[in-house]
């Protein structure tokens, strides 16, 4: 049962780092498209740069989680490095308890917060001619808290599993 739920949230947490890949190459095309409609053709869309901004913001939200599954993460390894496996898997546990964990908690009870205020005022760009619905791009700060809370719990279940 154990190894199953590690399983599902492993998957889901390279799905998601999938998906967020493919938002770097649309950012790509969007900037590139908006560079030259503004420097070629004299054309400028708000909704545009508005948009590339939030795809840039998602492809970050979404990456953080598969970040953390994939140790991609920055670390200070002063001492780390030289630690055994055992004395590093103990640390990042405590990292995970102590610091991941509230972290998390507070990313998704704030965002939500933040989410439910933006949905509740119907929250659109302050630019005129900017993308409506801002708790979309919201939703996402939410949506990383619930996927950190799913990564750590995996990291937790593999410690509690090797500790056996």
């Amino acid at each position: 049962m154990i190894n199953q739920l590690e399983k599902m949230i492993a998957f889901f947490s390279e799905k998601v780092g999938f998906i967020s890949s493919f938002l770097i190459l649309l950012l790509i095309i969007l900037v590139a498209v908006s560079v030259i409609l503004r420097y070629i053709f004299s054309i400028g869309f708000i909704w545009l740069q508005d948009l590339y901004i939030w795809i840039h913001a998602i492809f970050i939200l979404l990456g953080i989680a598969f970040t953390v599954k994939n140790d991609g993460h920055v670390r200070i390894d002063l001492f780390y490095r030289s630690f055994r496996n055992r004395k590093k898997r103990i640390v990042n546990f405590l990292g995970t308890i102590f610091f991941g964990l509230p972290l998390t908690f507070l990313l998704i009870f704030n965002g939500l917060d933040y989410f439910l205020r933006s949905y509740n005022l119907n929250e659109s760009s302050k630019e005129s001619g900017g993308l409506p619905n801002i708790f979309i791009l919201k939703f996402f700060i939410l949506f990383l808290g619930i996927m950190l809370l799913l990564e750590f719990t995996r990291q937790i279940l593999n410690f509690l599993k090797k500790n056996d």
